[in-house]
């Protein structure tokens, strides 16, 4: 099951269209506190954490951070239209090294969002 953390309605209404007719089981949320939430619901059911960085309430850096604090090989793929500075080596940092981290750029080819969410999923 993926987590998709994503503010923009008309991007998470697409990323879940595209995820879910590949057969991915996704739940949304609005924002990275509310994702935060549902994730420590979801618990060992989570597979993978599709993100972006820019949200209100929390930021998709410190969803993350927190999360992988809790389940550090949980996969992240990040789609994000604003990397940070030091791009797949900074997400890294922040994540820590026990799970595999993509970052794929707004806006994004549908092809490689699967193939990393696929991918990522099939690593837990």
């Amino acid at each position: 099951m993926a987590l998709l953390a994503e503010d923009e309605a008309l991007i998470a209404l697409s990323f879940t269209d595209i995820l879910e007719a590949e057969g991915c089981q996704v739940t949304v949320a609005s924002d990275g506190a509310q994702a935060l939430a549902v994730a420590r619901r979801m618990g060992d059911t989570l597979d993978v954490l599709v993100t972006d960085l820019n949200m209100p309430n929390m930021t998709g850096e410190d969803l993350i951070r927190t999360l992988r604090a809790e389940q550090p090989g949980l996969p992240i793929v990040v789609v994000t239209g604003a990397p940070p500075a030091g791009g797949l080596a900074e997400l890294r940092r922040l994540g820590g090294t026990h799970g595999p981290i993509t970052l794929l750029r707004k806006p994004v080819d549908y092809d490689l969002l699967v193939k990393a969410v696929r991918s990522a999923s099939g690593r837990r």
